[in-house]
């Protein structure tokens, strides 16, 4: 049998594949284990050139049309060039696949929000709010300061119910089909949703190629990840996402991409989400009317425990379906 596992014609068909499939498990380990700290992540640097050549472009008092060319160049400067760049690194480097670990370990950051969301939990039970705000802030483009803890309990349980989408998902489902250059750039193109939010006054004409653009490029990773959060529940979770509730409360609010996604939740949660949302730009304070979705009573910390446990559920299934399926492929080329 281990002759068979180490046969060098098996290793000479699916070599790539294992390497691959070996290159996803290191980077998820690592990411799980030994993430790296919110201040010193590479995507957060991304983000502040974004909002640099934003303030130098986006300009909401000129025509559509100007605005709309600016964002898409802007999008293309910004996610073209580190393409490139990327690609050139990999097909020249001696040992193509440390870089591809990096790159994966960098896309996968975001997966290190559940021991933030387990310290707001304990924060907000100890009465220490202040805390918790400084702990949401790097994840969150709104002024956090100026939630209360009703709002800091559903701005924790929308980015739970949100960040697996791209910070796993999509991320493991983009390097399978083109690699680690594709699930870069995919993940580049949904920080610029988050440095442009597309609900925000000043990004509305900006952002909406990029908008629309990650509603098309997330659309099967979130379908994917709905149904593992809705398994959980039976029949009701099913229903949910197909509700008319759900559907008619999206559609109504098409520029924010993951409305859906706290749709669901709320629905699953028997909880209230959503709602308006506060901007500090330039030292002006700019606030969004954004819709609420009313299923249930307003969130406390002990929703916020079991949107944990509902979406670690979920993301565990998915990472063991990755490392799961080469193993299976594996045992039915040895038959």
């Amino acid at each position: 049998m281990v002759n068979q596992l180490f046969n060098p014609q098996l290793l000479s068909q699916d070599g790539g594949l294992l390497q691959s499939c070996c290159i996803v498990f290191c980077a998820l380990i690592l990411a799980r284990f030994a993430p790296i700290p919110r201040e010193l992540q590479p995507l957060l640097w991304f983000n502040r050139l974004a909002t640099l050549i934003a303030a130098k472009v986006n300009h909401p008092e000129r025509a559509v049309s100007q605005q709309l060319i600016a964002g898409i160049l802007a999008t293309f400067i910004l996610i073209v060039p580190s393409g490139i760049i990327v690609s050139f690194l990999l097909s020249f480097a001696a040992y193509p696949w440390f870089f591809e670990l990096i790159i994966l370990y960098f896309c996968l950051c975001d997966s290190a929000f559940k021991p933030v969301a387990q310290k707001v939990v304990n924060a907000i039970k100890t009465g220490n709010k202040q805390n918790a705000k400084q702990l949401l802030a790097p994840w969150a483009k709104q002024n956090t300061q100026v939630l209360s803890e009703v709002g800091i309990s559903k701005t924790t349980i929308e980015k739970l119910f949100t960040t697996p989408i791209y910070g796993t998902l999509a991320t493991v489902i983009f390097f399978a089909l083109g690699g680690a250059t594709m699930a870069l750039m995919v993940r580049m193109l949904r920080q610029l949703e988050h440095c442009w939010p597309p609900y925000h006054p000043h990004f509305h004409i900006f952002s909406s190629f990029v908008g629309q653009l990650n509603r098309l490029i997330f659309f099967i990773p979130t379908l994917l990840w709905h149904c593992s959060l809705a398994i959980q529940f039976g029949q009701l979770g099913i229903r949910s996402i197909f509700s008319k509730a759900t559907m008619s409360q999206t559609n109504k609010n098409q520029l924010n991409n993951h409305y859906s996604s706290y749709a669901l939740a709320a629905q699953l949660l028997k909880i209230e989400l959503g709602g308006p949302q506060q901007f500090s730009d330039n030292g002006k304070t700019i606030r969004v009317d954004l819709a609420k979705v009313k299923a249930g009573p307003l969130p406390d910390h002990r929703h916020i425990s079991q949107a944990i446990t509902i979406t670690q559920t979920a993301n565990q299934f998915w990472i063991s379906l990755t490392l799961l399926l080469p193993l299976i492929w594996t045992g039915l080329r040895l038959l």
